[in-house]
């Protein structure tokens, strides 16, 4: 199989290079988007990966003219940014996938599942442990793993495989059916089964032809799947390969569903909650406050003269400050029940749940007080804030709220600066 490789860094030429060589990749290198664009007139390719910045094109631009010529071939673009509208026209541009610079091990997870590979070219890593009474089996299933790229850890009892599961990270566990002094397989998969650090690890049962019945409740008790003796090797290596390739899956999914949710809820810049996820928070809260007669405060607060500071430092020190602030808020307003968000700009609303006027005011007066000392990238930092609290015995929703908090901000500014104003 081919594949081209549109990078114009040597150092990720090289990294590239080690991770599809190993399987049995022709690579063809080049350095441009022409380039690339010429070699795909010359040659098929199976797989292509491209840089975001190229000399002449971007990764996105040159994914375009490939589409229009290539439907199907998996175009892998690798970057470091993490602009989710950039990263979100490279998907549209075709791209099978987008590769971030500091997770090049997705890529392997991709060829996983776009590859089908031989039974010697399953291309496994990791450690595998297998809880077995007879040296000799085990001896060999160790010889068998090696060949599949896993390493194997022996337990005689669950005792010792409890231990070595202590100690040790195992991409798969295998054990035996029947063991020694009265222990079965059966008992060892439900203890894992009932610990929550191995609910995901995937389990293969070894049963004997006969054992029908051993085979059911092997995985009625939580095994994902048995193989029975005497075992064949490209049986076991299909079994092997489909448990972790799918565990690799669940977790890629996982991670991904998780980015997701932080592009969908989080602020790019500061890491704090975005002005979308904090106003839909908010209408939860306030309903629960207005039905159970609780406290409820918001804080408004605008960074002082926050323009000059990009107008003299310049835009990425600016943000370095907002991300300084960010962080400060953070910690100050991070606990349970204390929500903090960017609502565009250098403006930041933090949602109090349980704080009457009084409590939220002191708090606002706190945040005043350690944003005039932080001085982040060492630039003299103010900030106005409104305090505004759900009047008690009255039912009011944030946008009412808010407006007050607002209102309380304009007047701290008209009065100053760098000081909190309740309303």
């Amino acid at each position: 199989m081919d594949a081209l490789i549109v990078e114009p860094s040597p150092t990720y030429q090289r990294i590239l290079s080690r991770m599809l060589e190993s399987y049995d990749f022709k690579l063809t290198f080049v350095d441009s988007a022409i380039a690339g664009l010429r070699q795909l007139k010359l040659q098929r390719f199976q797989i292509i990966c491209v840089a975001m910045y190229l000399p002449d094109l971007t990764g996105i631009e040159f994914c375009r003219l490939v589409r229009q010529q290539n439907a199907k071939v998996p175009i892998f673009i690798v970057t470091s940014e993490t602009e989710p509208t950039l990263l979100s026209s490279a998907l549209t541009a075709g791209a099978t996938d987008i590769i971030r610079k500091d997770d090049l091990p997705r890529l392997e997870e991709s060829l996983h599942a776009l590859i089908p590979l031989g039974p010697f070219r399953y291309n496994i890593s990791g450690k595998a442990l297998y809880l077995e009474d007879s040296l000799t089996v085990a001896k060999a299933t160790d010889a068998k793993l090696k060949r599949l790229g896993l390493q194997m850890d022996h337990a005689f009892s669950i005792a010792q495989a409890m231990q070595l599961l202590g100690d040790n990270k195992y991409e798969l566990i295998m054990t035996d059916i029947v063991l020694q002094d009265n222990e079965t397989g059966i008992d060892f998969i439900r203890d894992l089964r009932a610990d929550s650090r191995f609910a995901q690890t995937p389990i293969l049962a070894v049963t004997s032809l006969e054992s029908i019945n051993r085979r059911i409740q092997a995985l009625q008790s939580g095994a994902n799947d048995y193989i029975s003796k005497p075992v064949l090797d490209e049986e076991l290596f299909a079994r092997i390969n489909n448990l972790i390739s799918s565990t690799r899956l669940i977790e890629q999914l996982t991670r991904e569903r998780q980015r997701l949710l932080e592009l969908a809820t989080k602020d790019h810049l500061t890491g704090l909650y975005n002005r979308h996820f904090l106003t839909e928070l908010a209408k939860r809260r306030f309903a629960d406050a207005n039905r159970q007669q609780t406290a409820l405060s918001v804080l408004v607060i605008d960074i002082d003269h926050f323009k000059q500071i990009n107008d003299q430092h310049g835009h990425q020190v600016g943000d370095k400050v907002l991300k300084r602030i960010a962080a400060m808020l953070q910690t100050l307003c991070g606990a349970e029940d204390q929500y903090v968000a960017r609502f565009g700009g250098e403006e930041f609303v933090v949602l109090l749940t349980g704080y009457d006027l009084q409590r939220a005011s002191e708090l606002a007066g706190q945040l005043c007080q350690s944003l005039h000392q932080l001085q982040p990238e060492g630039i003299a930092t103010s900030a106005s804030i409104g305090v505004a609290t759900l009047a008690a015995g009255q039912e009011e929703y944030f946008d009412e709220v808010f407006a007050r908090a607002d209102k309380a901000l304009y007047l701290a500014k008209q009065q100053g600066r760098n000081r909190a104003i309740a309303l």
